[in-house]
């Protein structure tokens, strides 16, 4: 179920993962402005704010197979619309309409591997964002050299074929039964995630891994909206196209997950989530801080090295939320409130990353993302620490 239901996820995701490199480059040839393109590239995530409850809700309520069909129908749809020359509201649509499709696709991931042995959770959940991204990387890839040989529209025509074969294949797959449960409404399902939210808060464990998710997402999102950008700025991309290099570089960091996450997750299964964490934060936090003072093919090497660093640490991540939502009462509303966090983070990074660009602040910029990065790892394992998790025998309740 794991490796099917990812496939079908990284046909529909490519046409998603290639707006991050092309829009902030052809943004004049489209009639938007930066501002314009960082809500495009944030829109689908501020919405899942509240899909994600409604998402988390229905997953034990409703037949898996109706909601995944769903989503990929939607899913297709939203990346066929930037092959039209719309507007910016059609755009701005089309990509809430992703937000929603993704929703549901997250936490089919969970429900898929929460039917197999606990034991293989960190190596599954490595699988899944590895064929997932596996997609994402070959959409930006395929579609950024579409664009500079043909242009934006065929560049997303042909991503739009892929996803409409993906959301046709999707109701061939066959899902558990829903969990049985009595009827709620929406605003209930709210209501349960906000106190799962209070929960989290409380746990000191909880709460900086929230935290940690949330803070690594925002540093992720940020650079990715920025790359096309700094690349520019710092490399001759006349010989190759500047589309090409710039997928090439994002396509790293989502490609290096069919090898990576699946090898990080059983990593992680046998060394331990804390320490393949603090291995991961400590080096991701060099090459971060060095890839802002450099320049030339140093920073394409750099910022590639931060891509692949940036796929391990987000594999442990999610292996290490699922271990925790596991031993909730009701894992899906943990799930809830991470992936929740996780996208409010998510959100803000083109948006904080477009509106104030200079390329004059990237060094002082990305060092302070290093920083920040260690901080957060830091925090993790503090509260771990105090919490009789890992030094010491753990306490007894």
């Amino acid at each position: 179920m794991v490796i099917p239901a990812a496939c079908i996820v990284g046909l529909l995701i490519m046409g998603d993962s290639f707006l991050y490199s092309a829009l902030p480059l052809t943004a004049p040839s489209l009639g938007l402005s930066l501002a314009q393109v960082s809500w495009l590239l944030s829109a689908n995530r501020w919405i899942r704010l509240v899909s994600n409850s409604l998402a988390a809700h229905r997953l034990s309520r409703m037949p898996l197979r109706l909601l995944f069909s769903g989503a990929a129908g939607l899913g297709a749809v939203s990346t066929v619309m930037f092959t039209l020359p719309w507007s910016f509201a059609p755009l701005l649509a089309a990509r809430i309409a992703w937000g929603l499709a993704w929703s549901v696709f997250r936490q089919s991931a969970y429900a898929a591997v929460w039917m197999q042995p606990a034991s293989k959770h960190g190596r599954l959940l490595g699988l899944w964002w590895g064929l997932v991204r596996l997609g994402s990387g070959l959409g930006v890839l395929l579609g950024g050299w579409l664009l500079d040989q043909r242009g934006f529209a065929t560049a997303m025509g042909g991503l739009s074929i892929l996803a409409l074969l993906g959301a046709l294949a999707s109701p061939a797959l066959s899902w558990p039964p829903p969990q049985a449960a009595e009827p709620t409404r929406p605003s209930q399902a709210l209501s349960e995630l906000a106190a799962a939210a209070w929960s989290c808060l409380r746990s000191p464990p909880r709460r900086s891994l929230l935290l940690l998710g949330a803070g690594s997402r925002l540093i992720m999102t940020l650079l990715i909206a920025l790359t096309s950008l700094y690349l520019q700025d710092r490399l001759d991309a006349s010989a190759l196209g500047l589309g090409v290099i710039a997928g090439f570089v994002l396509a790293l960091h989502w490609t290096s997950q069919i090898a990576a996450g699946p090898l990080m997750g059983a990593l992680s299964d046998r060394v331990g989530r804390t320490r393949a964490l603090a291995a991961l934060v400590l080096a991701l936090a060099v090459a971060l801080a060095l890839s802002g003072w450099v320049r030339g093919s140093a920073s394409l090497f750099g910022m590639g090295a931060v891509m692949l660093l940036f796929s391990g640490l987000r594999v442990v991540i999610e292996a290490a939320a699922s271990d925790a939502a596991r031993a909730e009462a009701e894992p899906h509303l943990f799930m809830g409130v991470f992936t929740t966090a996780d996208d409010w983070a998510a959100a803000m990074g083109p948006i904080l990353g477009l509106s104030w660009f200079r390329i004059d602040l990237i060094p002082p910029f990305f060092t302070g993302c290093a920083l920040l990065l260690l901080a957060l790892g830091f925090n993790y394992r503090r509260s771990l620490r105090g919490a009789g998790l890992i030094g010491r025998p753990r306490r007894q309740p």
